[in-house]
């Protein structure tokens, strides 16, 4: 059959219409009326929003579905058959005996139009609406004739329960609510399943008009059209006289409006990974709102030092779950660009990519006992000559590779990098995660070790929780079924990582340079460590136990700096605080000491064997097959220092220090305030009384005692570990630690304000 010669008059033909060809369209339409719907326009998908949920089920955020609405799918044996027959009733009496169109209800419905000259009733079946939801056409008269003819192949496409069910699930409650179970919940707090005759009533009349008849807006004009219902149901005889009676008098409690907006960025974060009816996380809700305080806390406490915004990360080791993801100190502060996730920002982390650099070196030649050199190091480059410096802008002179990593000492670690190579450091960089670090070798060259390449603290923190789960890098993630990934193994040796952890959670070990007692100092097992970028624009704690590793950012989205926060009054606060919180009521267990590892007694000062004149000697850790062979030569049987066993390289350093033949670097007096640093700012909290506000001074000395002098005026004497308590008072200050016995001294200045 040609039909393009019947519809030639639907193209613009002039000739003239035929009765066959009118008899052909008729029957054409007619026949239309009993064409399926295309099923995919019937997906749940648009109407259906994203319940996002913790790990044990707490709702942290419904996400708005395609529709921009809250929706859950509920079948229609799950609704409460009251409301189902309140709603046919109210809405379409005749919806069991019609096929789409109700002619009578359509009858009446244009002579009310027609009389009035206005709109008094659409006339609309169940049907009808249920098509108007899925394809949201325009109010108009020939769009309506569209509706009526879909409405009639809906009923051959589904049965009348399928109907029901697509209608119950897609009418609009009101406040952005689509379907019944949403509407339940949302104003009993309660599933679709178990609701009395008086809720029923009252849910079946807001599709009328849900903004009119808005229970917590317009709660009597809802209640109006709630008891008209219970009249016409009780009419048509369903509801006996003494339910009837009973609905009408219940007292109906609508449950609190609430928008559940929990762990934002979090959220936003889970959204892109997958797309589901519900999403079961592996986030922490309770782990994540502690986070949040103590983030917020931190930001309020340096809001004077230009302290803008924070970042933290939670993960479980074990299987890389995310358990608290924090992006912001405040998603909702515009100011502040509040909802950027700092976790995957790009930032330079200062000195805490060093471990790296040492496990490294560790998986070549060098131990925890080997002595670096901290010294004037000028290294020439393509751009001139770098010559790094320390934090404390002093030299050390040798320095054990143990001490000059928990010292985070930068000379000592730019001498490993250059023995390892810049290359090769990226290139295990890149394998421990870093996809970010995406320049040459060459153009970070030995400044990559301390940080000036940028990267994130989702990177970071996975890498670190590498090295807790002995060289193997977890796939992060924050879906429930999608944990226990692993991204890359065998990065390091477990013995590598063990030696890595063990420096870290050493507080003898950077005493020196942090004291005792720091934000990194935990009642646990702990490995930590601290980084700060060029200029304080950046500064980072990432730590972890067997179990757990927490990342944490502190700086300003707009790069500036802040005003003299380092990583321990800034980052390690926050640090120490969200650690507290992960493991508080769990049993932290020690670093597993692997099979390949031993222990060995060195000379403190060589790293070598010692012998009966090294009066100073720690147990030291090795991968099997390392330990040291040579004895120490750097002293004599009596002790004493020999200066030309050092070689050329410490000639000038012990000129300096006045080192001569016959002295011991382990006996040569010193002090060295840790707290405060220099030009610290402190402000008086107006919220806590003046005499609870203290600060506590710390120094590291290998003399017997100290003496604490504030503005010249002496404020006390400190036996070992050299601490000062001193109570909180408006001004600047200079604050000198000096030995009892001699002349050497060291000093800070500090600033207290209101």
């Amino acid at each position: 059959m040609d039909l393009r010669r019947h519809f030639q008059f639907l193209r613009g033909s002039t000739k003239q219409v035929r009765r066959q060809d009118l008899l052909f369209l008729s029957g054409f339409v007619l026949l239309s009326f009993f064409y399926p719907l295309d099923t995919d326009s019937l997906s749940h998908e648009k109407v259906q929003s994203v319940k996002i949920l913790d790990r044990n089920g707490v709702l942290l955020r419904e996400a708005l579905s395609q529709d921009e609405g809250y929706g859950q799918w509920t079948p229609l044996d799950a609704v409460d058959e009251k409301l189902v027959t309140a709603i046919v009733l109210i809405e379409d009496k005749r919806f069991y005996s019609h096929r789409g169109i109700d002619l009578q209800s359509l009858l009446r419905a244009m002579w009310q139009n027609v009389s009035t000259l206005s709109i008094v009733s659409g006339a609309s079946t169940i049907s009808q609406q249920t098509i108007k939801n899925i394809y949201h056409f325009p109010r108009t008269p020939f769009l309506k004739l569209i509706e009526m003819w879909m409405a009639v192949r809906l009923e051959y496409t589904l049965s009348k329960k399928e109907i029901l069910e697509e209608y119950l699930n897609r009418i609009p409650f009101g406040n952005q609510t689509y379907g019944i179970t949403s509407a339940s919940q949302l104003y009993f707090g309660k599933t679709a399943e178990h609701l009395t005759w008086a809720e029923s009533a009252l849910l079946a009349g807001l599709p009328k008009s849900p903004t009119r008849l808005n229970p917590y807006r317009h709660r009597e004009s809802a209640l109006l059209r709630q008891q008209l219902i219970l009249e016409r149901i009780h009419a048509s005889g369903v509801l006996a006289t003494d339910e009837y009676e009973r609905a009408t008098a219940e007292a109906l409690t609508l449950f609190p409006k609430m928008n559940t907006f929990r762990a934002p960025h979090f959220c936003d974060y889970v959204m892109t990974l997958k797309h589901t009816d519900t999403l079961q996380t592996t986030l922490d809700a309770s782990l994540q709102d502690q986070a949040e305080r103590i983030i917020d806390d931190q930001l309020k406490r340096f809001s004077n030092s230009n302290l803008t915004n924070a970042s933290a990360l939670v993960i479980d080791n074990r299987t890389g779950a995310i358990l608290a993801m924090v992006g912001s100190g405040n998603y909702l502060d515009s100011l502040h660009d509040g909802q950027f996730n700092g976790v995957f920002s790009l930032r330079q982390p200062g000195s805490a990519l060093k471990p790296f650099t040492y496990a490294l070196a560790f998986e070549k030649h060098i131990t925890p006992a080997s002595v670096i050199p901290d010294i004037e190091t000028i290294i020439p480059t393509a751009q001139g000559q770098f010559t790094p410096t320390n934090y404390d802008h002093q030299f050390h002179g040798p320095v054990r590779a143990r001490v000059a990593l928990a010292c985070s000492y930068n000379i000592p670690a730019v001498r490993v990098a250059m023995d390892v190579g810049p290359g090769e450091l990226l290139e295990k960089l890149r394998a421990c995660g870093f996809e970010s670090l995406t320049e040459s070798a060459e153009y970070y060259g030995h400044g990559l070790t301390l940080g000036n390449g940028e990267v994130s603290l989702f990177e970071i923190t996975r890498a670190y929780a590498s090295l807790a789960r002995g060289g193997t890098v977890p796939e992060l993630s924050g879906i429930a079924t999608e944990t226990s990934r692993v991204k890359r193994t065998g990065v390091f040796s477990e013995a590598t990582c063990f030696l890595i952890s063990s420096i870290l959670s050493d507080e003898a070990a950077r005493a020196s340079a942090f004291g005792y007692g720091s934000a990194l100092s935990m009642p646990f097992p702990c490995a930590a460590k601290t980084g700060t970028s060029s200029d304080f624009r950046d500064n980072w704690t990432i730590g972890y136990t067997r179990d757990y590793t927490v990342g944490v950012w502190v700086g300003n989205f707009d790069n500036s700096p802040m005003l003299d926060i380092s990583g321990i009054t800034g980052a390690g606060m926050v640090f120490h605080e969200i650690m507290l919180a992960v493991t508080r009521g769990k049993t932290m267990t020690p670093f597993r000491i692997p099979n390949t590892v031993s222990k060995q007694k060195i000379c403190s000062l060589s790293g070598k064997r010692p012998h009966a004149g090294c009066h100073a000697t720690l147990a030291e850790y090795f991968t099997s097959g390392t330990e040291p062979v040579e004895t120490c030569d750097w002293h004599d049987s009596d002790g004493r220092m020999v200066p030309q066993a050092m070689g050329t390289s410490y000639r000038d350093w012990l000129k300096e220090k006045r080192y001569t033949e016959g002295h011991s670097l382990s006996t040569q007096k010193s002090v060295r305030i840790i707290y405060p640093a220099s030009n610290s700012v402190f402000k008086i909290d107006p919220n806590t009384p003046i005499s609870s506000q203290a600060l506590y001074f710390q120094a590291s000395s290998n003399a017997k005692e100290i003496k604490w002098l504030l503005n010249g005026t002496l404020i006390g004497n400190s036996p070992a570990p050299f601490n000062q308590e001193w109570q909180l008072k408006i001004g600047k200050y200079k604050l000198r630690a000096s030995l009892s016995e001699s002349s050497l001294f060291d000093e800070v200045q500090f600033e207290v304000r209101k």
